[in-house]
């Protein structure tokens, strides 16, 4: 499915989402323009285009009843060892695979915390995997500020500007995950040799934990996916 004439077998997309968050309960269907913002995450897999399967990962009924409400199967259940703080992703990845059963050439893990990717970011995301044969791909965003803004503070308060680097830096997003299953689940991470970034812009990858990220992402929600007058060039100076 992943473009015409491509043999790239079959691609599963999981969205995560349990019930418990310390920075921002009930984040997942928190209401964001109008939608519970884990909708806005099933809706950009509904648009892409390289998807063959989606399921919902959770253990709260709410995300299960919006599923449900548009359209997709009814989501997979997490046991208990899997819903607390200290879950780990590629464990719910582990068990949607064990219970879906089939064989699968991607896994595309798509976080509702993160509403404003584009079909564009997860098509793109697993074409770039299968086009280059890199064990996976991981959303990634410049940092808000130029590295010469950085820097550290002593004991005493003093100010230590970073070291410069010939690079400006990156960071891992949240919006977007690509993996194959046998090297994701052999290496318990999507980071390791080989992996690719796909960069986003920092509005595209914003991530919500909190009541200030959540705030922000109004905010930037009519410039990304809405109607704004104007469209944004980009968050970071």
């Amino acid at each position: 499915m992943i473009g015409e004439g491509a043999n790239a077998g079959r691609v599963l997309g999981l969205v995560p989402a349990r019930a418990g968050s310390q920075g921002l309960p009930g984040k997942n269907t928190r209401d964001l323009a109008g939608r519970p913002m884990v909708a806005w995450t099933l809706e950009a897999c509904r648009e892409a285009t390289v998807l063959d399967q989606v399921v919902v990962s959770t253990d709260d009924e709410a995300v299960a009843e919006i599923a449900t409400r548009m359209g997709y199967p009814p989501p997979f259940r997490r046991p208990s060892d899997l819903s607390g703080p200290q879950a780990s992703v590629i464990d719910a990845i582990d068990h949607a695979l064990a219970t879906l059963g089939g064989q699968w050439d991607y896994v595309v893990l798509l976080q509702p915390t993160s509403p404003l990717r584009l079909r564009a970011d997860i098509d793109g995301a697993v074409r770039l995997c299968h086009e280059t044969g890199a064990p996976a791909v991981i959303g990634v965003s410049p940092v808000l500020k130029p590295q010469t803004f950085y820097g550290r503070l002593a004991d005493d308060g003093a100010f230590r500007p970073n070291a410069p680097e010939p690079d400006e830096p990156v960071v891992i997003n949240g919006a977007v995950y690509v993996g194959r299953p046998d090297v994701l689940l052999r290496r318990r991470s999507f980071q390791g040799p080989g992996v690719l970034g796909w960069s986003m812009p920092p509005e595209r990858g914003w991530d919500v934990d909190t009541v200030f990220d959540f705030a922000v992402c109004e905010a930037l929600w009519p410039h990304v996916r809405g109607d704004a007058a104007a469209p944004l060039d980009s968050v970071r100076r």
